[in-house]
Parts: structure tokens; sequence; C-alpha cells
């Protein structure tokens, strides 16, 4: 009877022992205290995959797989396309015929309808007569082209400027009357920044190539 009345006051001691290890274990444990979320106030959201956040994102709609900048951004490249307007002016003058008008009344309106667009106007002569005569009447026919643009169609002089190259980019060789009037010749180069495309190097990149 002794020994299990010695073993029950054992059983207790351990018990309230445990406990007190518990209470103390858990009295020393720092208290964790739940803060309120943080309120996300810009949108983390890459609506078109490019790797840039719709808060940072400036150009929306990026092609996937392109070259952008940090701003979400394609790569610029500066544009220019030679349009032969094919003008013809009356030997040794600049003066612009007026069978003319309708071909430079056509380059007007594209300007107008394409604002980002500027010109430039070029003067080429045939390899006829004295080289310096002939660059200066190149020079002076593309000028000429360009007040008609400037003064008669409204086009913003800052968006046309002129260059004569004399005869020193002939279009048609041989002195042929046939060679002399090709290379008699203005032209409208249509220059322009347009964003394009630059994808980016991948693994299969090679092999498009071949």
């Amino acid at each position: 009877m002794n020994k299990l009345i010695t073993l029950n006051r054992t059983l207790k001691l351990l018990v309230t022992s445990f406990a007190l290890m518990l209470i103390t274990s858990c009295a020393t444990q720092p208290i964790v205290v739940i803060e309120e979320p943080v309120k996300q106030l810009e949108n983390l959201d890459d609506y078109d995959s490019d790797g840039v956040i719709k808060a940072r994102d400036k150009c929306a709609n990026t092609v996937l797989g392109a070259t952008i900048d940090n701003y979400g951004c394609g790569t610029k490249k500066q544009l220019n396309e030679p349009l032969n307007i094919d003008i013809k002016f009356a030997n040794n003058s600049y003066e612009v015929p007026r069978s003319a008008y309708s071909k430079i009344k056509a380059l007007a309106d594209f300007l107008n309808e394409h604002k980002d667009v500027n010109v430039i106007i070029e003067g080429h002569t045939s390899k006829v007569g004295m080289k310096d005569l002939n660059q200066t009447l190149s020079e002076n026919r593309a000028n000429a082209i360009v007040q008609v643009l400037v003064n008669e169609f409204n086009i913003d002089k800052s968006r046309v400027s002129s260059f004569g190259y004399g005869f020193d980019r002939l279009e048609a060789e041989g002195d042929t009357p046939e060679a002399h009037a090709i290379n008699r010749r203005i032209m409208a180069k249509v220059n322009a920044v347009k964003g394009i495309d630059d994808m980016k190097w991948t693994i299969y990149t090679v092999n498009q190539a071949l």
C-alpha cells in the first residue's frame, strides 16, 4: 500500500513539474503581433508580358520577345525612303512648271496625312555642262520645290529641307538624250523615326537564320 501511495505522489509531482515547465516556456516566448496588410498603391501587373510592370510601362502591347528599355518600349530606327516625283525643268532653269503642281500636291497630301514624317527634296541633273553650274542648278531646283510646298501647300518649313547633288548621283549612265532625261530628276526622301520590333536573341535564333 505504501508503495502505491509513493508512486501516486511521484506521478503527481511529475505532472506538476511538467505543467510548470510548460507555463514557464510559454511565458518566455515573444508575443507575435499581426500587423495590418500593406495597401498596394501601384499596379504591379505585367499585362503584355514584357517584364515591365504596368505602373512603369509607357508602351502598351509590346510584341512578345522584343528588346525593350526600362519603360517597356522598343528600339527606334531611322527610316529613309526615296520617292521619285518625276518633275522636269526646262533646260538650265529652276522655275517650277505648272504641270508639276499636281505631283507636288500629292507629296503635300502625304505629309499632311503623316504628321511625324519629314522630307528632304533632292535635286539631280544630267551630266551635261560644267560641274559647278549643274551643282548650283540642282540646289536651286530642289529649293524651288521646297518653296512651293511651304508657300502654296502650307507645309511647315521645319519639315522640309533641300539638297542638290548635281550629277554626282546619276540614275542612268551614257551620253544619250534618254539617259540625260532620266538623270534630270527631283527626289523626295521621306524621313521618319519609327518604332521597330528588335527581337531578343534566343537559343532558336541561329536556326531561324538558316
